[in-house]
């Protein structure tokens, strides 16, 4: 068995505080990851900004994907929220997309044009922005910066898990 293609996509607005949580999470993975960290795993880093339909070129025929997103889910400013595998967040959730689809949308039109090219599961690991995101300002808050260590360790966690399913299965 060759190794599992895995991608992680950061999505958000660095010109809409919060919301660029997701930017900071994949900037923060980037300056600690290294290429052989996870045995099996082919690790691919992507900014995809504010998502849109450029989201379903980045998850077709991977093995596993991980979207990293401010997400409104009526939780605590800060909390990191990780989804169930190929749980999606429902879509007054994600806060914004300037191309009117955002990633969770994105995969969901993905399952329906290209089912046998999707990954299983699609993680989403989410930072809770507390109220939807403001044009034109580049600072995030002290809670939402906070999170990006915790978000990046939950990623950091599940891709240390699929390192060690695909160990086991080499074996």
């Amino acid at each position: 068995m060759g190794p599992l293609r895995v991608a992680v996509l950061g999505c958000g607005n660095s010109l809409a505080g919060d919301d660029a949580v997701g930017l900071e999470v994949l900037a923060d993975l980037a300056r600690c990851c290294a290429e052989d960290r996870w045995p099996g795993l082919e690790v691919e880093l992507i900014e995809v900004g504010t998502g849109g339909l450029d989201v379903i070129e980045h998850i077709l025929d991977r093995d596993r994907v991980i979207i990293v997103d401010a997400v409104l889910a009526g939780r605590h400013r800060g909390d990191v929220v990780e989804l169930p595998p190929g749980a999606m967040p429902e879509p007054d959730q994600v806060p914004f997309s300037l191309h009117g689809i955002n990633a969770a949308d994105a995969v969901a039109m993905a399952r329906k044009l290209y089912p046998g090219r999707m990954p299983d599961p699609v993680q989403v690991v989410g930072v809770e922005i507390g109220e939807r995101p403001k044009p034109f300002v580049q600072e995030m808050s002290g809670e939402v910066r906070d999170a990006v260590g915790p978000a990046c360790r939950c990623i950091l966690d599940r891709l240390g898990d699929w390192s060690e399913e695909v160990s086991s299965l080499d074996a």
